[in-house]
C-alpha cells in the first residue's frame, strides 16, 4: 500500500468514527507529514483520494474541513409512490409540497429537442441520438434550497403525434392528465435507481458540490398497461437526478407468487444443497 493510501485510510477511520465530525478542521497538512514522516505532496495525495470521495473539502485560507455529510438517519428518504391531491400527481407524501423552480431565464419548464441518451433510448425502443422532445424542470422545496431535483421528461414520438399540445402548456393536472384523458384508461409506472457523478451544470443547478458526492439517478418509466386488445405502450421516461448527500428513496418490496403467504417450511440447508438442486430450483 502507497504512503498516501495509508494515510486515507487512517483519516477515513478516523472521520467515520467520530474521531473528526462533520465540519471539524483536519490537522494541518505539515503536522500530518510530520506524524507519517512523508512530504507535503503524500498529504496531498491523501487530501485528494479523501476529496474525491466527499469525506473533506478545502476552504481557501481556512483549511481543510470534513464535510457535513449527512449519515442514514439525516438522510431524507422519498418513498417512491405515487400519490394525487387536487394539483394531479406527485411522485411520494415527503415532495407533496415542492414546487418548480424558474430556470435562470425565468421559465420553470424548458420544452426543447435533443438527442435522447443512450439508456433512456432504449426504454422507449428509440435509437440512440434520435431527436426527441423533451420537458425538463428543476423542481424543490420552496423553504430548503437545496432540496432540489432535476427532472427531464423524455416523450415518445408517437405521443407528440397525437398530442401536439405536450410541447407547450399542459393545464391543470399536468401532462399525466392530459395523457389519461386521451387514453381514457390510467397509466402506470416502473422506476430504477442509479448513481453517478454530476456534470458541472447540473451540480450547479442543484446546489451541490461538483466533487465528492454522486447524483442519485431515478429513472422513471410511465406507460399505459396492456388492456384487452390494446397493447402496453411506453409514453413517457422522466430521467430524475438528486444529491446523494441528501436523499435516499424507498421502495415497497412486494411479495412474489414464491413467497405467498403461508409459506411452506424450508427443508434444507443453503450451504449444503448441491449445485444440481439450486439450478433446478432456479
Amino acid at each position: 500500500m502507497a504512503r498516501y493510501e495509508e494515510i486515507a485510510r487512517d483519516l477515513r477511520e478516523r472521520i467515520t468514527q467520530g474521531v473528526y465530525p462533520p465540519g471539524s478542521a483536519l490537522p494541518l497538512m505539515r503536522d500530518i507529514a510530520a506524524e507519517y514522516g512523508v512530504s507535503d505532496i503524500t498529504v496531498r495525495k491523501a487530501w485528494g483520494v479523501l476529496t474525491r470521495e466527499g469525506l473533506i473539502e478545502s476552504r481557501r485560507r481556512a483549511g481543510t474541513f470534513v464535510r457535513e455529510h449527512p449519515d442514514r438517519l439525516r438522510l431524507l428518504v422519498r418513498n417512491r409512490q405515487i400519490e394525487r391531491d387536487q394539483l394531479g400527481y406527485y411522485s411520494g407524501p415527503e415532495v407533496q409540497h415542492w414546487r418548480a423552480i424558474p430556470w435562470p431565464e425565468g421559465d420553470t419548464t424548458r420544452v426543447t429537442t435533443a438527442a435522447v441518451p443512450a439508456d433512456v433510448a432504449d426504454a422507449l425502443d428509440a435509437s440512440a441520438g434520435t431527436e426527441l422532445t423533451v420537458r425538463r424542470r428543476i423542481v424543490g422545496d420552496p423553504d430548503v434550497d437545496t432540496h432540489r431535483q432535476l427532472a427531464d421528461s423524455w416523450l415518445a414520438s408517437w405521443v407528440i403525434e397525437e398530442l401536439p399540445q405536450l410541447t407547450g402548456s399542459t393545464g391543470p393536472g399536468g401532462m399525466y392528465d392530459r395523457l389519461e384523458e386521451w387514453a381514457k384508461r390510467p397509466l402506470e409506472w416502473r422506476e430504477e435507481a442509479s448513481a453517478r457523478m454530476p456534470a458541472p451544470d447540473e451540480a450547479e443547478a442543484l446546489n451541490m458540490p461538483t466533487t465528492g458526492v454522486p447524483l442519485l439517478r431515478v429513472i422513471r418509466v410511465t406507460y399505459f398497461p396492456k388492456q384487452g386488445k390494446k397493447p402496453s405502450r411506453i409514453v413517457e421516461v422522466q430521467d430524475i437526478r438528486m444529491s446523494s448527500a441528501l436523499f435516499a428513496v424507498g421502495y415497497p418490496l412486494p411479495r412474489g407468487a414464491s413467497a405467498k403467504w403461508p409459506v411452506q417450511p424450508a427443508t434444507s440447508d443453503y450451504y449444503q444443497v448441491s449445485e444440481e438442486d439450486q439450478e433446478a430450483e432456479e
